[in-house]
């Protein structure tokens, strides 16, 4: 577990960046750590890598008070670690909504819909933006479409690889109470942690999702699927 670090202005810088862009990957998270150690710290220590995660540890620890907290996630899409700037004091769609528009607003749900409704929960481009044609409320451009995936793309709330639209790191954590409530049949959760599957890892033998790593750990003792019992076949490395 990461240990406690005093509260520095190191620790503030961080967290002001991290804030800022609302999600980093791992190796961006770093990156911010290195430069606030640059500009605050009194000698010319450089941080290791892991540090980040008791940074983070400290941080929460103040966080938690103001119903604030950071999260760590590993994104199985891309297979990349991320950490996650949360506001818990209103719900995921509230916060937005001091952003954006309501009709700006629908074409967020929209997405989020046909993400949670559609196979592999990803869609393409084109469909995103032909969304615009079912808005409530005052109508969106397709050029202002464009320019809100972009937006909402750089925020870590989707992802755009081999030309699809997916979830993206943010709103797995954000919006999963959300998705999971709405869209309850179509949301899968992972038979071994019973938490919700966004990019997992199917059996091939029935209709269940596993996380990837739990089903790394699950196979280092037992060789058969958790739900049907038959022989696992299915790569997870």
């Amino acid at each position: 577990m990461p240990s406690e670090m005093p509260y520095t202005d190191v620790h503030r810088a961080f967290l002001q960046a991290l804030s800022h862009h609302g999600t980093m990957s791992s190796k961006q998270a770093y990156k911010a750590l290195l430069g606030a150690y640059a500009r605050y710290h009194d000698d010319e220590t450089v941080p290791m890598e892991d540090q980040v995660a008791d940074v983070v540890a400290s941080i929460n620890n103040k966080l938690h008070r103001y119903n604030q907290r950071v999260k760590f996630v590993h994104f199985e899409l891309i297979n990349t670690d991320f950490y996650v700037f949360c506001n818990q004091t209103e719900s995921a769609i509230d916060r937005l909504q001091n952003c954006y528009t309501e009709s700006e607003l629908s074409l967020f749900r929209l997405m989020l819909r046909e993400l949670a409704c559609t196979e592999d929960n990803k869609i393409r481009p084109i469909a995103c933006l032909n969304l615009t044609t079912e808005i409530s409320g005052k109508a969106i451009s397709m050029m202002r479409a464009e320019e809100l995936l972009e937006e909402w793309e750089k925020a870590g709330y989707f992802v755009q690889l081999d030309g699809m639209w997916y979830f993206g790191p943010r709103t797995t954590v954000e919006f999963e109470r959300y998705l999971s409530q709405n869209f309850e049949e179509q949301m899968q959760k992972c038979k071994l942690c019973n938490e919700t599957v966004f990019y997992g890892i199917k059996c091939a033998t029935c209709p269940l999702y596993f996380h990837r790593d739990c089903m790394r750990k699950y196979l280092k003792r037992l060789t058969k699927c958790p739900g049907c019992k038959e022989m696992w076949s299915f790569p997870v490395s």
